[in-house]
């Protein structure tokens, strides 16, 4: 069957009508640092830097929330671990962020990193859904208190050994600062 141009245009035009779109912005925290449990040391600074991509809330809406994070060891904790015998980590972190303006009041900020020479691991957190207050905003903070499960790899024998690490939002005079920034509008 044959088709004149002129519908041949309307179908164009109307078959190729998008969905809804749906904007997202970007929240983050400043470089937060946590005290953490290692083997054989007393607590050892590491430092976390939060992300929060966030589709768009409406007023009474479902919105979604995608946490990324990134942990860093300082050098004096690699040179510690090393002088341990340990040359690698490996592992899972698991923390929460409190959320105002939308519910529930709180999310998880979750997920694994690769084996690294005590450096830097990234993970990438489960998309969450909350649903959005009235009109106004929507703010996030980090949590307290960070959990990882890690895995240290001792050079010699070249065996992983399991490890608990608690970590504990470092007391700062002034005290840090764990909210996102910016504020995530609720339109």
């Amino acid at each position: 069957m044959r088709i004149g141009p002129a519908i041949a245009a309307a179908l164009l035009v109307t078959g190729t009508a998008a969905g809804t779109a749906s904007a997202s912005s970007t929240t983050n925290t400043g470089m937060l640092t946590y005290n953490c449990t290692l083997p054989g040391v007393t607590p050892q600074p590491m430092t976390l830097t939060a992300q929060l991509d966030v589709t768009d809330p409406h007023p009474g809406q479902p919105f979604t929330v995608t946490p990324y994070a990134t942990v860093v060891y300082t050098a004096a904790v690699k040179s510690l671990m090393n002088a341990l015998g340990y040359d690698q980590v490996r592992g899972s972190l698991s923390t929460t962020f409190s959320v105002t303006g939308a519910t529930p009041p709180t999310g998880i900020l979750a997920g694994a990193f690769p084996a690294n020479p005590f450096t830097s691991g990234s993970v990438i957190g489960t998309p969450q859904t909350f649903t959005a207050g009235g009109p106004g905003y929507a703010g996030f903070a980090m949590g307290t208190g960070i959990s990882e499960s890690l895995e240290l790899h001792k050079k010699s024998p070249g065996t992983w050994t399991p490890w608990a690490s608690t970590c504990t939002l470092k007391v700062t005079s002034p005290a840090q600062n764990t909210a996102f920034s910016p504020s995530i509008p609720i339109t």
